[in-house]
């Protein structure tokens, strides 16, 4: 049967990694349903994926106070109208606030979608006040939701873990065990990401001969610290087994470098990649103390990862050895990481979370 409600989604940029959820959610909902966003995020990144404007609508995003704040340009007529908006959670977006309030006082259906806590007290005190103006919170994670409901009661809460694959391609990665070769890690290459500690760790693994010199240390991404990670390869004499991709989205592709994986590995804050990971049956070696995504929810240790010290190159290195020596127990353990990611952590078990929302709030 033909979706009859307008659904819209309010976004501050398009990402290439959220389109398989946008794509679904344009499929179940047909014409009714849209997505309104910009060019880039808070700070300059992430952006959103050229791909976006094929499908949804591109507006302008304005920043000011240092970037601190968003507003964006003529959203009033885009977000009075539809049954249910989806707004971006985010209380820095100021244009959502005034879109939110006009919502509530014409009687329209108003949903938040984003991080459930805020940082300060007063952060936490105008979020409340910007739930009360909405019809219900979809959070990103289970914790994150108990603690909404626990601390406002009447708020309809609904959780969709994130998530950047499909249901179909929660499948193990095909790989012959001796072919298991490389350290990986996917991701931006900048320093909150810690990526420099990864090689740092990687080169005192080979100096001290913790695994077999055959392994590789691969990254799979591009950013600012590419250029000083090449340089320090090359001075400590590792160049020849150490591999930069760049970007890469194709998921076919991103297969073959996962086929090959002992392990992923976090060096910093973990983020979508932890998910990725787990979704072709890859383990992931994360730095435990870190300011984390929601992500890490995802991330049970001795299932599917396991943690080392932060900011120690050393304990990294130890940790990756320790990796590379139950490379077996990792192997034998894919299909069933696989399979929990497929029923945990996919595109589908988003969507359908969002489809739910919408359909309690219009009752």
């Amino acid at each position: 049967m033909e979706e009859t409600k307008s659904v819209v989604l309010q976004q501050a940029i398009i990402p290439d990694y959220r389109m398989g959820l946008f794509v679904r959610l344009r499929e179940h909902y047909g014409s009714k349903f849209q997505i309104f966003a910009g060019d880039s995020d808070f700070g300059g990144t992430p952006v959103s994926t050229k791909v976006a404007w094929d499908h949804f609508e591109h507006v302008k995003n304005v920043y000011f106070l240092g970037s601190r704040f968003l507003w964006q340009k003529a959203m009033f007529k885009h977000l009075h109208k539809p049954d249910v908006v989806i707004f971006n959670a985010n209380i820095r977006i100021t244009s959502n606030i005034v879109s939110i309030l006009i919502r509530k006082l014409t009687g329209r259906r108003s949903i938040l979608w984003g991080h459930a806590t805020g940082k300060s007290r007063a952060a936490s005190m105008l979020r409340g006040f910007y739930f009360r103006l909405s019809d219900g919170v979809v959070a990103y994670t289970e914790s994150q939701g108990q603690s909404l409901r626990i601390r406002y009661p009447w708020l309809k809460v609904w959780v969709a873990p994130n998530s950047c694959v499909s249901a179909n391609d929660c499948v193990p990665v095909e790989s012959i065990l001796s072919e298991m070769d490389s350290i990986l890690y996917v991701g931006r290459l900048v320093e909150a990401k810690k990526v420099s500690l990864l090689l740092e760790g990687f080169i005192y693994a080979r100096e001290k001969s913790l695994f077999p010199g055959s392994v590789r240390l691969v990254f799979v991404g591009d950013g600012a610290e590419r250029a000083r990670l090449e340089n320090r390869a090359a001075e400590a004499g590792v160049s020849d087994v150490v591999c930069f991709k760049g970007h890469v989205s194709d998921v076919s592709k991103l297969r073959e470098y996962y086929s090959r994986a002992v392990c992923s590995v976090s060096p910093g804050y973990v983020g979508l990649s932890a998910t990725q990971s787990f979704s072709f049956g890859i383990p992931m070696l994360i730095a435990r103390d870190e300011f984390h995504s929601p992500e890490i929810e995802a991330c049970k240790e001795g299932f599917n990862a396991c943690f080392f010290p932060s900011d120690d190159a050393v304990a990294l290195a130890e940790a990756l050895s320790k990796m590379v020596e139950n490379k077996s127990q990792w192997f034998t353990a894919r299909a069933e990481v696989s399979k929990w990611t497929r029923e945990h952590y996919s595109f589908e078990v988003m969507r359908d979370t969002f489809i739910r929302a919408v359909n309690e709030v219009t009752v």
